[in-house]
């Protein structure tokens, strides 16, 4: 019982008997062992002839009937089985049935009373293999009622002694074990008689028990034997390999925090040492680049005597011809020794203590290959002093350390990858803000940092791949490397951003020189294998500050240069403390527009009258979009820079011709370039007049005049018109005047009319000047629309004076705060219509 419990680690071994009755099963405990300290309970009588079902291990029975273990904290049981073994003090148990040819005789466990605990698979298999031999031990008995031949056909080491120790009788197990009977503890079985006495010797675990006669003397003394040695073997084994791998561990935090240095070989050594405690002795000789080994390090030798000696490859201290790890005797030191010149021959007799070694184990450490140092443990004592394990974890030890070895080797070239960028070749972010951190700590004030982003790469993707737009970035990073002061450091940030940092700086403009030339390097145009690119750069400056961590100024650049590029790109841009301010307030309008796109509430459409100025009746309305949380003039240019102006464009056009229902004139619709080279965007529109319910002459799309220009692509609306032209939609420039249109491209655009830009009318002065330039332009726009056969809307006229000059040149068409005001739909009613 006694090797029972402690193989699995418990506090008490027990096994009971169960007998089936008329009206229950019974238990009755029959052997123990428990640990020091515990509590026996063999003479507990509450443990006589337990009732199962009855008092409360129904579960346990019916476990049992069904050859399952019973297993687990106490405490997770139910509270029927608890009394019982709260009182023995368990805490945590495993039971395992024993059956004998086939039928339930008992049951076999393990307590541990000194802690929770979850028995694992292992543990229950190896409980169950005892309590299998202990069944097949009754079962021979039961079948053969003769002690004699049970004995002989189990497996477990079994004898019978007289009392005076004299060997009576043993099985073959037993005999093939000892030639001799050991030394066992009769005494001890004879002073107990009929009680079981456990004992440990060498490995083995021993129960003997004392058999008294009718009288109370003793017959004979009983000995049961189990070899526990190669279960003792194997937990050496594993302690031995957790002590490797935790010296190893030691090994690989220092080598990675400290670098190879003659400390750390002194720590290799001290780690095999410990790991093989055969050696009393080492040194460490490694190969350096005069291609000779040298002792880095030593044990119990003289290191600094030893540093004097270098020994070729082929010399045979080295030992040089052995692959793996291999001990050498005192007679092979001998021979080995006799090849060495004189002096080194001493060296190694006085400092190395070559003489006192009667083994010594040489262990080869491979890099990549090639033997790069050897490892040598040496006993005093004995040339059979290293076993099997000692080599094996010996070599272990080197292959684990030749892999440290290469991996410092490849330092460097880790390094440099982890601090470049691999396109490029520059300093990539982490490798800059380390740098940067140092250089604001020591001279924060003399310190800029410039965020750049580059314009126009991702036309040079689409256009030409990805492979043409690598091969930008790595001449634009040239162009950059070469325009900064040698003092000055450029890294690429990743994509198509660069960071530079500048140093030494005696004035903020300094920073703003740099930066222009920076501007000029990437403006210039750039001709590679397929074609030459033009790209521009934005740039954001923030200037360092005492105390300012390098994210805060990392930060700040950024929101420089979100703000140069929201000012129209190819620029540079100064960090200032209210750009913080805006972008938060840029960051809260754009998820409110989300909102309310998405919802409508706060977003509606106000209505301004085109007016025909011969009448003065209204023939069309102009929808403009507003917000309740913006004006046009930012909500729209924050709509441009994140994307959503074609979205805008479908709320605009779908609401306008909703509430077109409400009135008979025409609807004007701003739509923007964006929209037009959309392929889709003709349907959209097909679409939306079919869910309103609106004849397509009654909406009119109002469009600039750079949506006539081709994009960098080559794309333009000439498609998107034609088929807005046939589905019956109308097309007017707007702001016509002010944009890069040509007139021959304007003759070949169907289009239906133009509206004369307000920079126009406002440029005619109150009361215009007839005979003035911004009156023969304005007259020019209108011969124009009537040679072209287009109808012509004046806009922004705002008193009385301009409204008469423009009738007086024949405008048939205005707009403006004088002839009426943006403002709900007007009433319905008869109103002119646009011919």
């Amino acid at each position: 019982m006694r090797g029972l419990g402690e193989a699995l680690e418990a506090d008490r071994a027990y096994l009971f008997r169960l007998k089936a009755e008329a009206d229950d099963w019974y238990a009755t405990q029959l052997a123990e062992w428990t640990a020091e300290g515990v509590a026996p309970q063999i003479a507990n009588p509450d443990l006589k002839r337990v009732p199962m079902a009855k008092g409360g291990y129904g579960r346990w029975l019916r476990a049992f009937l069904e050859n399952r273990a019973v297993s687990g904290p106490v405490r997770t049981f139910p509270q029927a089985e608890r009394p019982l073994l709260e009182a023995q003090e368990i805490q945590s148990l495993l039971v395992v049935p024993v059956r004998v040819d086939g039928a339930l005789w008992g049951f076999l466990g393990v307590d541990d009373c000194q802690r929770e605990r979850s028995f694992g698979p292992e543990e229950e298999a190896f409980l169950r293999t005892v309590a299998e031999a202990l069944a097949r031990v009754l079962d021979l008995f039961a079948r053969h009622h003769s002690l004699e031949r049970l004995l002989a056909q189990t497996s477990f080491h079994l004898a019978r002694f007289d009392p005076r120790g004299r060997l009576l009788w043993a099985n073959a197990p037993f005999r093939e074990a000892f030639s001799q009977p050991p030394p066992l503890p009769l005494a001890q079985a004879l002073a107990h008689p009929g009680q079981p006495q456990s004992a440990t010797l060498q490995g083995w675990e021993w129960t003997l028990l004392a058999i008294p006669g009718p009288g109370g003397e003793v017959l004979e003394v009983f000995a049961l034997g189990v070899d526990l040695r190669e279960r003792l073997e194997a937990r050496a084994r594993e302690a031995r390999w957790a002590l490797f791998r935790q010296n190893l561990l030691r090994v690989y935090e220092t080598l990675m925090a400290e670098g190879v240095s003659d400390s750390i070989f002194g720590l290799i050594l001290e780690a095999a040492l410990e790991t093989v405690p055969h050696a009393q002795a080492g040194s460490v000789a490694v190969l350096l680049e005069d291609g000779d080994y040298h002792f880095v390090a030593a044990k119990g030798y003289d290191l600094q005597a030893l540093r004097q000696v270098r020994l070729h490859p082929h010399e045979p201290l080295a030992l040089t011809a052995h692959p793996k790890a291999q001990v050498f005797t005192q007679e092979d030191l001998k021979r080995f020794q006799e090849r060495l010149d004189p002096e080194k021959r001493r060296v190694f007799e006085e400092a190395g203590r070559t003489r006192e070694i009667r083994a010594i184990l040489s262990v080869p450490v491979h890099l990549a290959g090639e033997r790069k140092a050897f490892l040598y443990l040496d006993n005093f004592e004995r040339e059979d002093a290293f076993t099997p394990l000692d080599l094996e974890l010996a070599e272990a030890f080197a292959s684990q350390l030749g892999l440290l070895l290469r991996r410092l080797e490849l330092e460097g070239k880790l390094q440099y990858l982890a601090y470049h960028d691999p396109l490029t070749g520059l300093p990539n972010r982490l490798f800059f803000l380390e740098k940067l951190a140092q250089v604001l700590k020591e001279r924060p004030e003399s310190t800029a940092l410039l965020y750049l982003d580059l314009d126009g790469l991702k036309l040079v993707n689409d256009l030409d791949g990805h492979a043409a737009g690598d091969e930008v970035i790595r001449a634009v990073a040239a162009r950059l490397r070469a325009a900064l002061r040698p003092r000055d450091m450029v890294a690429r940030q990743g994509g198509d951003e660069f960071l530079v940092l500048l140093q030494g700086l005696q004035h903020p403009e300094e920073a703003a020189r740099v930066a222009e030339r920076l501007l000029e390097a990437v403006r210039l145009p750039l001709p590679l294998s397929r074609r030459t690119y033009r790209l521009t750069t934005s740039i954001g400056i923030a200037l360092g500050e005492a105390g300012l961590p390098p994210g805060e100024l990392l930060k700040r650049a950024d929101l420089a240069l979100y703000h140069a590029k929201a000012e129209g790109k190819n620029r540079m841009a100064f960090y200032e403390a209210h750009l913080q301010e805006r972008l938060r307030r840029e960051m809260s309008l754009l998820e409110a527009l989300h909102k309310a796109l998405e919802q409508g509430g706060d977003l509606h459409l106000v209505y301004q009258p085109i007016v025909d100025l011969r009448t003065n009746e209204a023939v069309a309305l102009e929808a403009l979009l507003r917000w309740r949380l913006a004006p046009p003039a930012e909500f729209v240019p924050l709509a441009e820079r994140h994307g959503l102006v074609a979205e805008l464009g479908r709320f605009v056009l779908r609401r306008a011709l909703a509430e077109a229902r409400a009135h008979a004139l025409p609807v004007h619709v701003n739509v923007s370039p964006k929209e037009l080279l959309d392929p889709g965007f003709p349907a959209q529109v097909a679409e939306a007049l079919e869910e309103a319910g609106v004849a397509p002459e009654r909406l009119v799309l109002e469009i600039t005049e750079s949506a006539l220009v081709p994009d960098e692509r080559g794309r333009d609306a000439g498609q998107a018109l034609e088929a807005l032209k046939r589905l019956g939609v109308r097309v007017y420039l707007d702001d016509f005047g002010t944009g890069h249109s040509s007139l021959a491209r304007l003759a070949r655009l169907p289009v239906d009319g133009l509206k004369l830009g307000q920079a126009f009318t406002q440029a005619l002065g109150s009361p215009p000047d007839p005979q003035g330039p911004a009156a023969r332009v304005v007259a020019a726009v209108l011969a124009l629309a009537q040679a072209l056969g287009l109808q012509a809307v004046a806009e922004g006229i705002e008193d009385k004076a301009t409204l008469a000059h423009l009738k007086a040149l024949g405008f048939p068409l205005g707009q403006g705060f004088l002839l009426g005001r943006p403002g709900p739909i007007p009433p319905r009613g008869r109103g002119g219509v646009l011919p």
